[in-house]
């Protein structure tokens, strides 16, 4: 049941990552810092990929 629920909070965390770092992303680019949005933008699909991770492990169990 921990098992379940490390995952849970987990994916929570992830998907807070992938809000933020898309917000930030957009916030950036509107800004004009090019830069910081480009490391926003790879965060996020860090987060992605992370989140889509979790779901491919949880479907294989």
């Amino acid at each position: 049941m921990s098992d379940r629920n490390g995952h849970y909070l987990e994916s929570i965390a992830y998907w807070l990552l992938y809000v933020v770092s898309v917000s930030g992303a957009l916030l950036h680019w509107r800004l004009g810092n090019e830069l910081l949005a480009a490391g926003c933008g790879a965060t996020a699909v860090l987060s992605a990929l992370l989140i889509g991770r979790g779901r491919v492990s949880q479907a294989a169990q």
